[in-house]
């Protein structure tokens, strides 16, 4: 199956930002923001539960996503601030969360429209890794 635009991956990420190792090995929800077929690679923010986070909606870089199920299973934000640039290697689509469902069209269109806002003014942090490294916490 192609990934593309809109659908979620769903692995432990290598890094965090500020090159952070990830010592949890716990996974993480990603949005697929763009897919650049000249350099092979993906853009990606992290997609977080709402529950036990409610100052979270205080930082701009955050934006909730209220239509989000199917084919996410709680009310979810979308993390803005850092973007994950991860090579698009075959066999990727085995991380494809619910077989390769896109979040609803509105909202992916409301995350990039806050995104592009939000890159205007702010820096944003990426987070790079190869399939090497994606395969040192993904076995």
């Amino acid at each position: 199956m192609n990934i593309d635009v809109g659908m979620f991956l769903y692995y432990i990420p290598p890094y965090f930002a500020s090159g952070i190792e990830n010592i949890e090995h716990k996974k993480r929800l990603m949005l697929v923001i763009s897919k650049n077929n000249q350099d092979n690679t993906l853009t990606l923010i992290n997609i977080s539960k709402v529950s036990g986070k409610p100052a979270w909606f205080t930082y701009s870089f955050n934006v909730l996503i209220r239509n989000y199920n199917p084919p996410l299973p709680k009310l979810s934000f979308a993390k803005i601030n850092d973007n994950y640039i991860l090579e698009n290697f075959k066999g990727l689509d085995k991380f494809l969360y619910k077989n390769g469902q896109k979040i609803n069209n509105q909202e992916f269109n409301n995350i990039i429209y806050r995104y592009n806002k939000y890159i205007k003014n702010n820096k944003i942090e990426l987070i790079s890794f190869t399939k090497d490294d994606f395969f040192k916490t993904n076995i």
